[in-house]
């Protein structure tokens, strides 16, 4: 009994900082309604700050390359200069990020304030990376440490102070936003801008305001935790996971109940470490990091209709869509000039190539889901993950031919992509986003560190491909590389072309029609619901034929590969080239994944590799910004070089003549298309 209250006093210090994120999240919320996911990234960058404050009395600056260390002392600060230096410093990070990024969004549609905030979350983590590294640091005490016997236990004083510390930051919140006119303003803004601009309340002043406020506590969150938890880029940044469960229970409007959340949700998570060292049938890794995941399922499924999560009708419009023409002749064109290409590169840049190949297959998945039905996922690496270590399984255990082990290790992921988007039964928008992010985090703990399905550090080895005897893996030289090469590219041109066929079919206009307004479809009759499990089953079979590709190409499959930030990257990437295009997945696949053809050129002479996170991660930013549609749309409007080479193509093969179909559903076409005619 001793033990287990030990454990609950140790967890108070992890509560206290996921109750100020969460904090921060709600003010956020209740001034501009968006759910911030990079606020983590910034209270993370802050404790990077507040270290090297304490140790070298350097000031970083959130960029790169360019000089980003000024020299405040010649060595290591008190604590009272760095810690006030840390809290004016993310309240200013806070606040030019708010209105470089997200004061152009306030109107956006979900989609690209969820890309937006994401693509912000890379780039300070990215930045945290070059400038700091990944070595784990520990920060000096903050608060006083010494131990404290109460009732026979002995505990470091900090973790009460610290709780203390939540409760009357709490407190002072819920007095200011009801008692003063600057909380009854925040109120008026929150709940009709119009009506708050008419009574001469400026909605951007007010969202400012708060937005500094969520910050200036996103600061003080981090520089809590550096004595508690060591100090690294990913760990911090994902903080704000148990954060949105903790914003969630309390409907991203109570203080008291978000704070109390909090508190107890660090509670529970050190109670279930000590639960694994006591009961040995309990799984003994990441049982803790993925509890926050049910918090948020359970917390989601109670608070979504106050969330306002599904069916608002949104004045800004969702990044334009393709339309494949003749999708036969053209998966033919590209498939040969893919093989040409295959076959005129050598070595690293075959290799590169084929790497881009399998991205494209998985930024398909993503087209599917989220360009054409408008469903955020940023869990898609997990499934990806599964199909990798399904195959390996697989092919160690029964040595089937191919393709069977690829076609049965998708379709065993197809369950997983279902059950992910039951959630989407309820929410959508942002709300699933927060949804598919604690999910991938969960699995990322749960399922991909378990040494039995994963093999731990080392991963699972995976056999070569081999059809009948004849092996074509890419551990079989440069002839086994193109033949392999080959293979994957036959496969991403049948995916692409199915993705194709599904864009120009009744199915696809259905899903194009509920992605603009799910309200208006259902009154069309369109069943909402299946479609969108449909869509999400899809979604995971193509990613998990992208995860079996990439374990053979690899000949392995490791946990890291598939980690929370692999999926946040692979949004960037798709989101930036275009995520409702077949074009877009293209693009992103050759020009911007890490291992891909183009970056592993310029990494190659200009040694650019260790900033493509960041690089993705401002292009996204400004992408969501500045161009919704994405580079895709670029190269495929009335005077781009996708319209040129359909012209040159129906010259050489002349479309044959036929009646003109009946439409199918033309209300969703009407529907769908006005987004593009909209602009």
């Amino acid at each position: 009994m001793e033990m287990l209250l030990l454990f609950v006093l140790l967890g108070l210090g992890a509560g206290a900082v996921y109750a100020l994120l969460a904090l921060g999240l709600v003010l956020k919320h209740r001034s501009t309604g968006v759910i911030d996911f990079a606020h983590g990234a910034v209270a993370m960058y802050c404790a990077y700050v507040f270290v090297n404050l304490r140790s070298t009395g350097a000031l970083e600056l959130p960029w790169i390359v360019l000089p980003h260390r000024i020299q405040l002392a010649s060595e290591g600060m008190d604590i009272l200069p760095a810690l006030g230096i840390t809290l004016v410093y993310g309240t200013a990070l806070g606040l030019g990020l708010f209105f470089l990024v997200y004061r152009p969004l306030l109107a956006a549609t979900p989609l690209t304030r969820v890309c937006a905030s994401v693509g912000v979350m890379l780039g300070l983590q990215a930045i945290a990376v070059i400038n700091f590294g990944t070595t784990s640091q520990t920060g000096k005490p903050v608060l006083p440490s010494s131990p404290v016997t109460v009732a026979g236990i002995t505990f470091p004083s900090d973790r009460i102070m610290v709780a203390a510390i939540v409760i009357v930051v709490a407190a002072i919140l819920q007095l200011v936003y009801r008692l003063t006119r600057f909380g009854i303003a925040t109120r008026a803004s929150a709940e009709n801008q119009t009506g708050a601009a008419l009574v001469g309340i400026s909605p951007t002043a007010i969202a400012a305001r708060n937005w500094g406020i969520a910050s200036f506590l996103a600061a003080g969150s981090g520089v809590l935790i550096t004595p508690i938890s060591a100090l690294d880029p990913t760990s911090y940044t994902l903080f704000v996971v148990p954060a949105l469960g903790a914003a969630l229970i309390g409907g991203f409007q109570s203080f008291w109940i978000t704070a109390g959340a909090g508190l107890l949700l660090g509670v529970v998570q050190s109670v279930l470490i000590y639960v694994q060292s006591v009961v040995p049938w309990v799984p003994q890794q990441g049982l803790a990091d993925g509890f926050p995941f049910l918090i948020i399922l359970i917390a989601m499924a109670v608070s979504a209709p106050r969330l306002g999560a599904r069916g608002g009708v949104i004045s800004a419009r969702n990044p334009s869509l393709g339309r494949p023409t003749r999708p036969v002749l053209t998966t033919v064109i590209w498939f040969v000039i893919g093989a040409i290409v295959l076959i005129a590169l050598q070595g690293s840049l075959r290799a590169a190539y084929i790497s881009s190949l399998i991205t494209i297959c998985i930024c398909l998945s993503l087209v599917v889901l989220t360009g054409y039905i408008g469903q955020v996922s940023l869990a898609q690496m997990t499934f990806v993950g599964v199909g990798s270590f399904l195959l390996s399984h697989l092919g160690a255990a029964a040595g089937l031919p191919f393709p069977l082990p690829l076609l049965i290790a998708a379709l065993a992921v197809v369950p997983l992509g279902i059950v992910i988007g039951l959630p989407a039964l309820r929410v959508r928008g942002v709300s699933l986003a927060v949804v598919t992010l604690a999910a991938a985090a969960a699995f990322e703990a749960l399922v991909f560190g378990s040494v039995a399905f994963s093999g731990g550090l080392a991963g699972r080895v995976v056999p070569p491909p081999s059809f009948f005897g004849f092996e074509f893996g890419t551990s079989q030289g440069e002839t086994g590389r193109i033949v392999f090469g080959l293979v994957t590219l036959l496969t991403v041109s049948l995916v692409a072309f199915g993705v194709a066929r599904l864009r120009n079919s009744a199915t696809g206009k259905v899903m194009i029609a509920i992605r603009s307004n799910e309200r208006a479809a259902a009154y069309m009759g369109i069943r909402v619901e299946p479609m969108k499990l449909y869509a999400f089953a899809l979604s995971s079979f193509i990613a998990g034929i992208a995860g079996g590709l990439l374990a053979y190409d690899q000949g392995s499959a490791s946990a890291p590969a598939f980690a929370v930030f692999t999926s946040l990257s692979v949004l960037a990437i798709v989101y930036v080239a275009g995520v409702g295009r077949i074009a877009g997945a293209v693009i992103a696949g050759v020009m911007f994944a890490s291992t891909g053809l183009l970056v592993s050129v310029l990494d190659k002479f200009l040694h650019i590799g260790q900033y493509q996170m960041f690089i993705a991660g401002v292009a996204l930013a400004l992408t969501a910004v500045l161009n919704p549609d994405g580079v895709a749309s670029d190269l495929v409007g009335d005077r781009g070089l996708a319209p040129r080479i359909v012209r040159l193509r129906d010259r050489i093969f002349p479309p044959r003549t036929r009646e003109k179909e009946a439409p199918v559903l033309p209300l969703v076409e009407e529907t769908a298309d006005a987004e593009r005619a909209t602009r």
